[in-house]
């Protein structure tokens, strides 16, 4: 007798709330080339999956993305797999940076001219340009690379130098911006590139939630790929580290301490006493303060009400929000925010 498959309902695994209406700080055209290299891209757009919702919800809610060409037929990596444009070459103002994703330069299909009309339009209007990977060197053709500083892969640096002696190669960097031009020599440096441009739409606890979730417990040296990920997540214990992620992935779901310990196989006493132990902080301080920070981000950086704000990073309410916010930086939100705009400091 043939098995008939059983279906489980994963429902309950989804989001709780339904998506705050907040506008997208990060919108994101990327234009992958014939023979582009596919684990850069995909690193690349995973990231961007997983800063621009809670957990692992996939929704595009601070983070947009679309896949851009000159027409409509799929476009080929180098190993074979196809990636299918979801928007013609339109209006660059449309997104906020616009992303050449290149791979393999021997290639007989080379990139259409609308691509480097489209690039240089887009220059003319401010709006920053990426080249990930080989997609530098679209750039590079397009003449929007002279006497720029430009990160390149080790061994493409002699073929950039040879080709384009006006650009100036860098290959120890993971990112180089220069300008309106941003450079990333591709491979797990695609990680780094989403960073950089998630922190800066988006700020840091996004880059750090995503990261968490991406990386989890692999091996490779995370603290080579970046920079300035807060104490907790260089601590030793795992629990401890994965208890913040998964604060990081729940950043304006009600959640308790205890559930957090659950769900990283311990008790919500022993959890308290590694915090204590390690960071010297309660689990529940921890998670405020990170709040706190995300907010205070916000603030300074949209313009979403306080109570939108409150919501977005977790407090039960504004006036909840408030009193903590005051204690933490002596200042109430909505006074930090006119400083700020008033003297247009941080």
């Amino acid at each position: 007798m043939e098995a008939v498959p059983l279906h489980r309902d994963y429902s309950d695994l989804g989001p709780s709330k339904p998506p705050p209406l907040v506008e997208t700080p990060l919108r994101v055209g990327i234009v992958p080339t014939p023979n582009f290299t596919l684990m850069p891209l995909a690193c690349f757009v995973d990231f961007l999956r997983l800063a621009g919702d809670e957990s692992d919800f996939s929704r595009q809610i601070y983070c947009t993305w679309d896949f851009l060409s000159h027409d409509e037929a799929p476009i080929t990596a180098s190993c074979g797999m196809r990636v299918h444009p979801n928007r013609i070459f339109g209006d660059p103002a449309d997104y906020d940076y616009i992303v050449v994703h290149g791979g393999i330069l021997h290639s007989a299909e080379k990139p259409s001219p609308a691509l480097y009309d489209f690039l240089v339009a887009a220059d003319r209007q401010g709006i920053p340009l990426v080249g990930s990977c080989a997609g530098s060197f679209v750039l590079a053709e397009a003449g929007l690379l002279t006497g720029k500083r430009c990160a390149v892969h080790f061994s493409l640096a002699g073929m950039l130098r040879q080709s384009f002696p006006e650009v100036t190669p860098i290959t120890d960097m993971p990112v180089v911006r220069d300008g309106t031009i941003i450079t990333s020599p591709g491979g797990l440096a695609a990680i780094n590139l989403a960073m950089y441009l998630v922190a800066e739409a988006c700020g840091e606890s996004r880059v750090h939630k995503a990261f968490h979730y991406l990386l989890g417990d692999l091996g490779f040296d995370k603290m080579k790929v970046t920079e300035g990920l807060d104490l907790g997540l260089k601590c030793e214990d795992r629990r401890v580290v994965n208890a913040i992620g998964i604060m990081r992935q729940k950043m304006y779901e009600l959640c308790s301490i205890a559930q957090i310990a659950a769900s990283v196989g311990t008790s919500e006493r022993e959890l308290c006493r590694l915090f204590q132990r390690h960071l010297q902080v309660s689990p529940a301080r921890y998670w405020r303060q990170m709040r706190l920070k995300a907010a205070k981000w916000l603030l300074l950086n949209s313009d979403r009400s306080i109570a939108q704000i409150a919501y977005e990073c977790g407090f039960t309410d504004c006036a909840h929000f408030v009193h903590w916010f005051k204690r933490s930086y002596h200042v109430t939100p909505a006074k930090l925010r006119r400083f700020h705009r008033h003297f247009g400091v941080r």
